[in-house]
């Protein structure tokens, strides 16, 4: 199970790649226990390995799926886990809706080398969210970074269906746009 809290959830520019890995949405789900969310340079979403210092902690909203282990090849690829830009972590959840089921996942983290740095550049406690909206999105990828990263999954291993389908979504996002 992976808990997705930024560009990978529905309607947001990532999320093709999860839709056509065939991953199954479990439902919405915020974390059980306060957690920092921030949205750092280029405004890329990071949930820090560190605990909320708000006084206003946020539990932080996002959606559950079940993954398999050729996604989550996929999805090490898009976050740069080898790259040191993300790191997979245990996170504890709970599924919104009737059954409030508490579940053990795992979701995309800050590196822990630069986590205290992003947490101050972004602003500190002061940054801290508990949901990356469309808002933070919109600012997200410039079409020429659109094409890039289709370059990038495709040279990193990530199958080229997935990263065609990925591009076309971007694309159509801004025929659309455009009209």
């Amino acid at each position: 199970m992976v808990f997705v809290y930024g560009t990978l959830k529905r309607g947001f520019p990532n999320h093709p790649l999860l839709a056509a890995s065939g991953s199954p949405l479990v439902g919405a789900a915020s974390t059980a226990t306060p957690a920092s969310l921030v949205v750092g340079p280029y405004s890329v979403p990071f949930l820090l390995p560190r605990p909320s210092s708000s006084s206003g902690s946020h539990l932080v909203s996002g959606e559950l799926y079940a993954v398999s282990p050729r996604a989550l090849v996929d999805l090490d690829a898009l976050e740069g886990t080898h790259l040191g830009v993300y790191e997979r972590r245990k996170v504890t959840v709970v599924v919104e809706g009737g059954s409030g089921e508490v579940v053990e996942a795992e979701a995309y983290f800050a590196h822990t080398s630069y986590t205290e740095a992003l947490w101050l550049r972004c602003g500190g406690e002061a940054a801290e969210i508990g949901e990356y909206t469309m808002e933070h999105a919109a600012k997200d990828l410039d079409p020429q970074l659109q094409v890039a990263l289709k370059g990038y999954l495709v040279a990193r291993g990530v199958n080229s269906k997935l990263a065609s389908s990925l591009h076309h979504h971007l694309v159509e996002k801004e025929r659309t746009e455009d009209h």
